[in-house]
């Protein structure tokens, strides 16, 4: 038997499957709130973005709940910011809440040799999924 590492909504679990078993379904739930993701890409086409933000925000009366901001293509797994999300609970988003939220994502961002390029591309990343997030996104 292999062991596969699973998360569930309770955190990770253990999978233990025999040799004649697979896996026929994974559900995921969708987000509680409105969401959007915003990539930046070097071309339209077939080509793996330069980096992205994914943003679920839960607005009450114009403000922000709750918040979850995540980053990909910046790390070896996608990279939560907590920094970002704490910049948006409690506030209208706008223009400036949002950069806020871009330049907090961001602020200990330490770049390895060859990529410092994609630091600005995540703040303005999530700036422009915290915008789109806020007008509604995917729902």
């Amino acid at each position: 038997m292999r062991d596969r590492d699973v998360a569930t909504g309770a955190g990770w679990v253990r999978l233990r499957l025999r040799p004649n078993e697979i896996v026929t379904e994974v559900r995921v739930p969708a987000p509680a709130g409105a969401s959007a993701t915003y990539e930046v890409r070097e071309r339209e086409a077939l080509d793996w973005p330069l980096a992205s933000a994914s943003v679920v925000l839960k607005l009450s009366g114009g403000k922000v709940q709750q918040a979850r901001v995540v980053l990909g293509h910046v790390a070896p797994t996608p990279w939560p910011s907590a920094q970002a999300e704490a910049a948006l609970v409690g506030r209208a988003v706008n223009e400036e809440v949002a950069e806020a939220a871009g330049v907090a994502a961001v602020k200990e961002a330490r770049a390895l040799s060859g990529n410092a390029y994609k630091i600005p591309l995540a703040r303005v990343a999530v700036k422009r999924a915290v915008l789109e997030a806020a007008r509604g996104g995917a729902r």
